[in-house]
């Protein structure tokens, strides 16, 4: 029988059998958690982010390089990531997750009441602190841990909520401000955080049950898995940490550099905004299917050889997409093959690190290599900002992150599975 402490396991198989009528496996249940997160923390603060600019230069008189510059609090989040990591590690990821959800909701929540730039700034400041505790690294450990023979797939899936949050919640968003004001917007975002939170508390478990439920019906005992991996000391004296390490910083360019510019560099190529609106819906869209195909693909020749085909396609369809203006289907091409790939790469990323050094102390590895991604974060607006006042378009900006790609490619041959000696 379940012991006192496993009530949450009862519930969430509960809600399970109400979902569908049958017992299902409680894995899924427990990744749709991070799902949901990736969803929430992606489609507010980066996709849902540039309709929030306008209301605020109205109400508060506020620029809008004082309202943007709130996204540099991402490197606060990039440089906690270690910290959080190794606290996961040690006490799970079910109270990491909880947390840091709650401290996004709470962000969200006093926006409302907020009447200076500073109070923008500091809650902008709570909002990244809970990001990488409240999605990216309880995601990798949890689907590592049930989901060992499958996690590429699996992982792929679970990062698609970053896709799916890129669709509703500009939808969602929109709709709010016709009919309301940023100020219901930010209280529904508020309250959306502290329902995944409250959900992430009931659902997450760490104990995956084998084998199958009894004939009087009684379910298996729930059984710790027995965690296997590196340490980080151990990674940090490893040459393949810093091949994948450099990798990954060269890589989360995309997001920094790339993404942000999609819809204003197809306007300024000649492609309408709502064509361009569409564009980046389709790359959206395409990126949920790059997510699943390139995870499986990482089980069948390894998370390594993926991410190398990963990073050579974004390469490829980057350099492509400066051609976009040429004829009017370019355009419908290009951006889903784009789409593709960029969206594979968060789900890759995180398991190579998975691969090379296992799950039982991925929190404090996956931590300091997403410290890195303070650099791209960084200097990726300023390539892009610097591209096109001096050139007029973002070729150049585009065509260096597609050198970083290919670059990236040339750091995993390097990067051959990491062989464990003692520290």
């Amino acid at each position: 029988m379940y012991a006192a402490g496993d009530w949450r396991i009862l519930i969430s198989m509960s809600i399970a059998s109400k979902l569908t009528g049958q017992r299902m496996n409680r894995g899924w249940l427990v990744v749709s958690a991070p799902f949901l997160a990736y969803a929430l923390t992606v489609g507010t603060g980066q996709y849902a982010f540039g309709l929030f600019v306008e209301p605020l230069e109205t109400e508060f008189g506020w620029n809008r390089t004082q309202i943007n510059a709130s996204l540099s609090f991402t490197a606060v989040g990039s440089l906690a990531a270690p910290f959080i990591g190794r606290y996961m590690d040690r006490h799970g990821s079910r109270g990491v997750m909880t947390v840091s959800l709650t401290v996004i909701a709470i962000s969200f929540l006093l926006r409302p009441f907020m009447t200076e730039l500073w109070h923008w700034y500091f809650l902008s400041f709570l909002q990244y602190m809970g990001l990488a505790g409240g999605s990216i690294l309880p995601a990798g450990r949890l689907v590592g841990i049930w989901f060992q023979r499958t996690r590429g797939r699996v992982m792929g899936i679970t990062a698609m909520g970053n896709n799916f949050g890129g669709l509703v919640f500009p939808l969602l968003t929109g709709a709010i401000l016709l009919i309301g004001s940023w100020r219901e917007a930010y209280l529904t975002f508020g309250v959306l955080a502290a329902l995944i939170a409250a959900y992430a508390f009931v659902v997450i478990s760490e104990k995956p049950s084998l084998g199958q439920p009894s004939d009087q019906g009684q379910q298996p005992e729930p059984q710790t898995v027995a965690l296997t991996g590196w340490t980080v000391r151990e990674a940090l004296h490893s040459r393949g940490f810093y091949f994948i390490g450099l990798t990954i910083m060269l890589g989360t360019f995309t997001y920094s550099t790339v993404l942000p510019q999609i819809i204003a560099h197809l306007t300024n190529e000649g492609i309408s905004l709502g064509k361009a609106a569409a564009g980046l819906s389709i790359v959206a869209t395409a990126g949920m299917g790059g997510k699943f195909v390139m995870g499986y693909l990482a089980e069948r020749i390894s998370s390594r050889y993926a991410l190398m085909v990963d990073l050579a396609g974004q390469a490829t369809f980057l350099t492509a997409m400066l051609f976009v203006g040429l004829t009017p289907w370019l355009m419908w091409v290009i951006l889903p093959l784009f789409g593709f790939f960029l969206g594979a790469f968060g789900a890759l990323f995180q398991l190579i690190v998975q691969d090379a050094f296992g799950v039982k102390h991925f929190g404090g590895i996956m931590g300091i290599i997403n410290m890195t991604s303070v650099v791209p974060f960084v200097l990726g607006p300023l390539l892009a900002g610097v591209s096109f006042d001096i050139t007029g378009s973002y070729n150049v900006a585009f065509i260096t992150v597609a050198c970083f790609f290919l670059t990236g490619v040339l750091s995993l041959t390097q990067a051959k599975t990491p062989v464990r000696t003692a520290a």
